[in-house]
């Protein structure tokens, strides 16, 4: 870990307890040592790995967000608290009991369906911000005490990044597997301007390779257009490095040999309905 790695994490552990009662009732919560906990707050000490995820997991960040420059990192701790306000309202009404129970309802049922999809992905669309491009990036499904989790990083070409200095942008959402689909809705981390929803098809058979669905959502350009776009996910190894997959993600003209001629006719192959206004996807 870098030196500003390290200073980075000491002053975002600040920005963190700032929103906390006590330091103390922290460090009993994350079943960390106080002296141990001082010391990574004062910069004196770096923590472990095991420790990193501890202190990340408590306070709802993710390890790559925690090394953040301090001032990006205080916007986006601030824009989540902003966006929790609501919540508090919809708690305190009639309706919100309700909704909050059927949404527990459907996180429970998902997480005994999401199992044979857990794991990593690279996904392709066409992407409205480059015209005759397809966008090629990398998702990881995860599952944590029981809410199943989505992580997407895409690749924007330089000058186009929704924050300079972010070319590879981060998204994360929730997944739901309700009726044999499988349902994502996600946020991008850097910059909370949209929410996308992706529906897959679930797969027909034990094993699979590739997923095909339709994902919405708003192009990443200053026009802002909605859009929908046939999408296709496909299963890749997880013992390969974070590091390494990424470095597979990007943009790539329609006719590049990075895209599979399989990926390629799942993308451009036209709509089962027969109506010229209805957009569908084609099925696994």
């Amino acid at each position: 870990m870098s030196r500003l790695s390290e200073k980075n994490i000491s002053a975002n552990l600040k920005v963190l307890c700032s929103y906390s009662d006590s330091i103390s009732s922290c460090c009993r919560k994350m079943g960390i040592n106080r002296q141990q906990f001082t010391k990574y707050l004062n910069g004196t000490s770096a923590p472990s790995v095991k420790n990193l995820r501890k202190m990340c997991a408590f306070f709802g960040v993710e390890t790559e967000e925690i090394t953040m420059a301090t001032a990006a990192f205080k916007k986006l701790v601030s824009s989540r608290r902003r966006v929790k306000k609501p919540k508090s309202i919809l708690d305190n009404s009639p309706q919100g009991e309700r909704h909050t129970k059927l949404l527990e309802s459907m996180m429970l049922k998902s997480s005994e369906d999401i199992q044979p999809y857990l794991g990593d992905y690279y996904y392709y669309y066409f992407t409205p911000s480059y015209e005759g491009h397809i966008s090629k990036g990398f998702a990881r499904i995860s599952l944590v005490d029981g809410i199943a989790y989505s992580h997407f990083y895409e690749r924007a070409e330089p000058g186009q990044a929704m924050l300079e200095g972010y070319e590879i942008g981060k998204f994360v959402g929730v997944v739901f597997v309700l009726g044999e689909r499988i349902q994502i809705v996600d946020y991008g981390v850097h910059c909370q301007r949209a929410i996308s929803q992706t529906i897959l098809y679930g797969a027909t058979k034990g094993s699979f390779s590739l997923l095909s669905g339709i994902t919405l959502g708003v192009q990443g350009r200053n026009s802002r257009i909605p859009f929908s776009s046939r999408i296709v996910f496909e299963k890749i190894a997880s013992n390969i490095s974070l590091k390494r997959k990424l470095k597979n993600v990007g943009l790539f003209e329609v006719d590049a040999a990075d895209i599979s001629s399989v990926i390629r006719s799942r993308l451009e192959t036209s709509s089962s309905i027969g109506h010229p206004h209805i957009f569908s996807a084609l099925e696994n």
